[in-house]
């Protein structure tokens, strides 16, 4: 992933909704709102259809803090868009995923996380948060540009027409139902959630509300 500092930066006028709620924050330049979004604590929203939410909650996932980027972005007429990218969940990246996955006699999970892309370069505002996983990731089976914005019934037809894919990486997947595939992820997401709990009390971070 690339720095920040590798996006376009331009002053923040008030061109939309989202900027407005940026300069609220008192800041002034895209690059600054896009620190002040990567320094928000890591945590799921009550709704990711809505990244504005993240104003509301005073936190964000990679879905919402990526997303309101991409609208501010947008805002501004700055070729920055949100992507989603399709990896392969195990224990190297979260820990205990293995063991959700072992009875399914599966070797991983497809699983997708979002970033912003200009021209050739990826930033993850998630990256450095404490957010579950081990390692930021890097590798990806596939990459989509999306809307900064997707409904839920959006983005599971996105896993779904990907998931097909995976079946030439995995034969085994492919003989899941996605009713077995969805209650995987939710294992999986929860696993997630509880490797995020621990990292934030190690660290003595607490918890959003």
């Amino acid at each position: 992933m690339h720095p920040i500092e590798t996006l376009p930066d331009a002053m923040l006028q008030a061109h939309g909704p989202i900027a407005e709620k940026f300069l609220q924050q008192g800041l002034k330049t895209f690059h600054e709102a896009c620190r002040w979004t990567k320094n928000l604590p890591y945590a799921a929203n009550s709704n990711n259809e809505d990244s504005s939410i993240l104003f509301e909650e005073g936190y964000g996932s990679c879905t919402t803090k990526h997303g309101a980027i991409a609208r501010l972005a947008q805002e501004h007429s700055l070729p920055v868009h949100k992507n989603l990218g399709f990896y392969r969940l195990n224990d190297e990246i979260v820990t205990g995923v293995n063991a959700l996955l072992q009875p399914y006699d599966l070797d991983f999970i497809p699983q997708i996380h979002c970033f912003l892309v200009y021209e050739d370069c990826r930033v993850d505002l998630t990256e450095g948060n404490c957010n579950g996983k081990n390692k930021t990731i890097e590798d990806y089976d596939f990459v989509i540009q999306v809307a900064p914005d997707l409904s839920h019934a959006q983005h599971q037809a996105y896993y779904l027409e990907f998931l097909r894919r995976y079946g030439a990486f995995s034969p085994q997947l492919a003989t899941l139902s996605d009713n077995t595939v969805m209650y995987l992820l939710a294992a999986c997401d929860r696993q997630l959630k509880y490797q995020c709990s621990i990292l934030v009390d190690a660290l003595g971070l607490g918890q959003p509300a």
